[in-house]
């Protein structure tokens, strides 16, 4: 058997479970560990034998791992100043900003973590692997120094206790982490590790969109305001597709919501969405923060399985990623979204996602209840004449709503004018309002009826949740109430 046994010299693990967590990952998982013996890989020179012997690592089954307990230790938040924007007045001391970061951390009862893979390397790859091991000084953050050594047939620990693997290097992943390297981007998580058959079991029903996000942060200009979302996602999907080109049919149907006919999509399609701090505290204002890009669930895992297999030299992969080459590079073209008068919003797309408004983790976790934090424009108009009849139909509207999108009927709608979610607008202005307190809806919306509701689940139900007619262009998104 061989095991790799990895020590915290200094007695507490700086890692975060996932980029927009605030949770320690402990134990570290077998991608992080890779990841570690790679940059000691490319540090030492990348030598053919120890590249060698990560390949054959990359294509083992997960290991499992035995750690002890922890305690995690409580941190605030820091503000600290992100990387210098070249050229810019904001290299200035006195104009550098300021963005709020976290430093989650575990306390291990035992600082030793154990990897033991079921297998025998052959000798050449022992060597190589012991020889990265013992170049590599830290593991996640470069406070967290560590002392690693490959070990065979080691003697079981008997302080630590077998621990859940839930992340796992596959085929491919060193060419991945190499190819982010070099374009200068995070890399993406190792692959899920599928759960127990019992909890598959009892697993929440998910909605038929991804929770993986693209994020697009304002970077300046005239921000809009969150009640011109559905006006604003429509303007930039408008951007996306012209850079195509003039004919239509070249862009994907996935992207358009058409297909090359121009007649509209049976199937899912692309959402923009509003990312505000509604929600967040007792101060929020339901400022929007930025956009993101929201895929279909299946769309999305297709998209990454291609970017692996295509970096794994897997044969036909090239041509399955060359579309979505082609999506990143266009859509990294879009900075500024222009509304005539109003002026222009600057946006970019960002990989750090260190404003918790920017998070989408809230969107699309696993939750009974959800409040919506933009109105849904409801499917049809309702037709009852009574009011109790009428906030009945619209209940029953929503619920189709839910299974429109792959989600159960819920249990309990209940219907409001003001929104569940602190800083949210109102679903509609008061009678004496003027109009541009209300929402601006594009024409294929025009005159349709708005309502904010709170929507509770018999059981959990896995989000992004986006109800309505207007839920491809940030219209009925909800957030979910975490357990």
């Amino acid at each position: 058997m061989l095991s790799l046994e990895v020590e915290y010299l200094t007695g507490v693990c700086f890692a975060a479970q996932s980029q927009s967590s605030d949770q320690p990952d402990w134990p570290p998982q077998p991608d992080r560990v890779f990841s570690a013996l790679v940059a000691a890989w490319g540090t030492r020179g990348e030598a053919a034998d120890e590249r060698a012997a990560l390949e054959w690592l990359e294509q083992q089954p997960p290991p499992a791992i035995d750690a002890s307990g922890m305690d995690v230790r409580r941190v605030g938040t820091s503000f600290v100043p992100p990387n210098d924007p070249s050229g810019k007045p904001e290299v200035m001391m006195d104009r550098r900003r300021r963005q709020a970061r976290m430093f989650p951390a575990a306390i291990p009862h035992r600082p030793v973590v154990r990897f033991n893979w079921n297998v025998e390397p052959a000798a050449g790859s022992f060597e190589a692997l012991q020889t990265l091991a013992r170049a590599t000084a830290y593991l996640g953050h470069s406070a967290s120094v560590v002392r690693c050594r490959f070990l065979l047939d080691a003697v079981p620990d008997t302080e630590l206790a077998r621990k859940e693997t839930t992340r796992r290097v596959y085929p491919g992943r060193l060419a991945a982490l190499q190819h982010s390297y070099r374009t200068g981007e995070r890399p993406l998580s190792g692959a899920a590790v599928a759960p127990p058959a019992e909890k598959i079991l009892t697993s929440s029903a998910r909605s038929i969109f991804s929770p993986t996000w693209i994020v697009l942060e304002d970077a300046g200009g005239r921000c809009p305001d969150l009640r011109g979302i559905a006006v604003v996602a429509r303007r930039f999907r408008d951007a996306l597709m012209s850079q195509y080109g003039a004919d239509s049919s070249t862009v994907p149907e996935v992207i358009s919501g058409h297909k090359p006919d121009g007649s509209p999509a049976e199937r899912p399609h692309m959402a923009i969405v509003p990312l505000t701090d509604a929600g967040l505290s007792s101060y929020s204002s339901g400022r929007l923060m930025g956009l993101a890009l929201v895929l279909p669930r299946d769309v999305d895992e297709h998209r990454r399985d291609a970017e692996r297999d295509w970096l794994a030299g897997v044969p036909d992969a090239a041509g399955t990623i060359e579309q979505w080459q082609k999506f990143d590079r266009l859509l990294g073209q879009i900075s500024q979204l222009n509304f005539g008068d109003l002026g222009e919003w600057s946006v970019c797309r960002t990989l750090h996602l260190s404003k918790p408004s920017l998070q989408p983790k809230r969107y699309g976790r696993a939750a009974k209840r959800w409040s919506t934090v933009t109105p849904i424009v409801l499917d049809r108009f309702p037709k009852a004449k009574t009011a109790a009849a009428r906030d009945e139909e619209i209940s029953e509207i929503i619920a189709s709503s839910c299974t429109n999108i792959g989600l159960p009927a819920p249990q309990r709608v209940r219907l409001y004018k003001h929104a569940a979610v602190k800083g949210a607008p109102s679903a509609y202005p008061s009678g004496n309002a003027p109009a541009w307190t209300g929402w601006t809806l594009p024409g294929f919306l025009a005159n349709r009826l708005l309502t904010h509701a709170v929507i509770e689940f018999a059981e959990p139900v896995e989000g992004p949740v986006m109800l309505g007619a207007g839920r491809f262009v940030g219209l009925g998104l909800c957030v979910g109430e975490s357990s």
